[in-house]
């Protein structure tokens, strides 16, 4: 995995400038570590890379989104009330989770699966 791509990925999820991204470093590292922990097999070609290197992204945007959720999503002052869309991290979740079941090939998730014990 390739950390310049993935700050690139990073950067277009986060809709910011790829040298404000630079700031996040520290969190995409953290994501691609992370991804790296849960694999189950290694990539076996491009696509296998581009895969891990977008979910890597995601990984790293919610977890953006989580340290910049401010909790306001809407306010009225008098007769003016202004309310936000649907949030970031709404997404972000989202995104990551379709993702992670696209690569369930590739990595292992973090949901636990419940089945019976057969003697």
């Amino acid at each position: 995995m390739n950390i310049a791509n993935i700050t690139r990925r990073f950067a277009l999820l986060c809709g910011m400038e790829l040298s404000e991204a630079a700031r996040w470093q520290s969190i995409i590292k953290d994501a691609m570590e992370y991804i790296r922990r849960r694999l189950i097999k290694q990539p076996s070609g491009d696509s296998d890379t581009a895969r891990l290197e977008m979910l890597c992204a995601a990984y790293a945007y919610k977890t953006y989104c989580l340290c910049n959720d401010n909790g306001v999503t809407a306010f009225t002052a008098g007769e003016v009330h202004i309310a936000s869309p649907v949030r970031d991290g709404n997404k972000a979740e989202e995104l990551w989770q379709k993702l992670l079941n696209e690569s369930a090939d590739l990595i292992c998730s973090d949901r636990y699966i419940f089945g019976r014990v057969i003697e």
